[in-house]
């Protein structure tokens, strides 16, 4: 097989991953004729990177009944991070530390190897999460903010990081929802967010690494700023 196959299902199986992770499909998949249509791809392309999420254990494929998605793996990852909340009360002060190590790899070799695609994608991105920062809409601000973190993971073409950011998604929305969620319009710390991810979109798509992993480095400082600032009674 072709790389360009390869990498055109792994693109489907990360597309997918994130769609069900953010619950934009629930119980059964669409039919692959209406996956590739979405995707613009090949149904073969489709059902190489259905089957890369069945090998992962994400999917089932029924047959004669289509292909559903997995929920025990969900459940299991919730009682997980749960009991480690409850024996660690560190774990969002380590959760932040990880998150910044994995913010600032993947802004710095996004800059060096994205592609048009990404540039389009993570542009639709950033306006998204503005988009959401100029409103007090909870649930936007969450997913657009996630979106677009998850979009720089993608751009960095290394299924690792994107694996990564896919897997602790869910992990995230709650790191989220703890730091920047719910904000009004015209907070200070709205308007700070909004600089912030433009400013990283624009070292991203200027291809200054060095720029862009300091901005993601000031991006999570602020957002651990304002988890301590949360903290205080």
């Amino acid at each position: 097989m072709s790389a360009i196959p390869e990498r055109r299902s792994e693109q489907v199986a990360q597309q997918l991953e994130r769609a069900i992770l953010e619950r934009r499909f629930e119980g059964r998949l669409p039919p692959e004729r209406e996956l590739a249509e979405r995707f613009g791809l090949s149904r073969a392309s489709v059902r190489e990177g259905i089957g890369l999420l069945v090998a992962r254990g994400l999917l089932t494929r029924r047959q004669g009944d289509g292909t559903y998605i997995n929920d025990r793996a969900d459940q299991r990852m919730a009682e997980i991070w749960s009991d480690m909340a409850q024996r660690d009360p560190r774990l969002q002060e380590n959760l932040t530390e990880f998150r910044t190590m994995l913010e600032c790899s993947t802004a710095e070799l996004a800059a060096q190897r994205y592609d048009q695609r990404d540039r389009e994608r993570l542009i639709r991105a950033e306006a998204a999460v503005d988009a959401a920062y100029s409103t007090s809409d909870r649930r936007q601000q969450i997913g657009s903010d996630v979106a677009f973190h998850t979009a720089i993971a993608d751009a960095t073409h290394n299924p690792v990081y994107s694996s990564l950011m896919a897997s602790l998604l869910k992990l995230l929305h709650e790191h989220v929802q703890l730091s920047i969620a719910g904000l009004a319009p015209n907070s200070q710390t709205a308007g700070a967010l909004r600089q912030q991810h433009r400013a990283l979109l624009d070292a991203i798509l200027a291809r200054d690494a060095a720029h862009a992993r300091e901005v993601a480095a000031g991006h999570m400082i602020f957002v651990r700023t304002r988890l301590n600032d949360l903290r205080q009674p």
